[in-house]
């Protein structure tokens, strides 16, 4: 999420919490500060002639499912042996969680 949603929306989800720790002045000030950068920029591009870089919604899509694919395969019960053993007892079922994670992904076209 872009720095200037997040001070506008302050949105938390089921996986965090995005905790206000700033005043509503900070903020504004924040949201000010980014959209005159967001400005000069655009000066800087019609003054250099510059051209826009064109996304493609497609390969933004396969790029975020990519980087989902990864962070779940890494999260896999036999990975995270890294951060202390896993509870043997609950590696099945939570393998098989990330697994559903995993198809989930996949439909993303």
């Amino acid at each position: 999420m872009e720095l200037e949603t997040m001070l506008q929306v302050q949105h938390s989800s089921c996986c965090n919490v995005l905790v206000k720790d700033v005043d509503d002045k900070t903020i504004e000030a924040n949201i000010s500060t980014i959209q005159e950068a967001k400005k000069h920029i655009c000066e800087l591009a019609e003054k250099y002639g510059t051209s826009k870089d064109k996304l493609s919604l497609q390969r933004v899509t396969k790029s975020k499912r990519a980087k989902i694919w990864s962070t779940l395969t890494d999260a896999l019960s036999g990975k995270m042996k890294r951060y202390g053993a896993f509870p043997k007892n609950y590696a099945e079922e939570y393998d098989s969680d990330i697994n559903k994670l995993m198809e989930i992904t996949n439909r993303l076209k």
